[in-house]
């Protein structure tokens, strides 16, 4: 019993720790932006035509509503984080759920177009087939932007108006699934970007 609560409470820490990374900035000395709803009056409403922001980049929280995050998770979430992507330019945004414990979250992130698509999906790869004790893989996704794949259970999406990443964790069992084949969080996660590219 204890080496089962041993397990969860570090299966529960790496996935909250999953969620950070994909969200924090990779400059430190940039700030998040604020909350999404303060930006959009209200984060369930549907996005705007343009999601540009005034300096020209995609505005992540406009492409994912807070209703649509809340439809694919199954649970109320928390209005959106949201912030800069990298030091190269882009947004980020992130539902996280309500309880603290929690690391279920729906995060969007679109870099900036001039991020080196190549040499990223080449990292992921790599570093797919350096993981122990199960390796893992590039998966490509037909049909999806300029290109697709998924990587980690994240699915990452080339479009004209720079890189899509959509990432949902809402299953432990999805998240520590073979990459082989699609899971369910995956699933949905192709369901948001179908919706994201159109509002890009």
């Amino acid at each position: 019993m204890i080496l089962r609560k041993s397990c969860s409470s570090l299966i529960a820490g790496l996935t909250t720790l999953l969620a950070l990374s994909v969200f924090i900035s990779c400059s430190s000395n940039k700030k998040p932006t604020g909350s999404a709803a303060s930006a959009e009056g209200s984060s369930s409403a549907a996005p705007a035509s343009s999601s540009s922001s005034s300096s020209g980049e995609v505005d992540a929280c406009k492409l994912v509503t807070k209703a649509e995050a809340e439809t694919v998770m199954g649970e109320k979430l928390k209005d959106p984080d949201s912030g800069p992507a990298s030091t190269a330019g882009g947004t980020i945004c992130m539902y996280g759920s309500p309880e603290s414990l929690s690391a279920k979250h729906v995060t969007i992130r679109v870099e900036s177009p001039n991020y080196n698509w190549d040499k990223n999906k080449e990292d992921k790869r790599v570093e797919g087939e350096n993981m122990r004790p199960n390796r893992g893989y590039i998966r490509q996704v037909p049909g999806l932007g300029k290109d697709a794949y998924f990587a980690r259970h994240v699915l990452h999406v080339l479009t004209d108006r720079g890189i899509l990443t959509v990432a949902i964790f809402k299953d432990t069992a999805d998240a520590i699934a073979s990459e082989k084949t699609e899971t369910k969080t995956e699933a949905l996660e192709k369901t948001l970007a179908e919706k994201a590219i159109t509002r890009m």
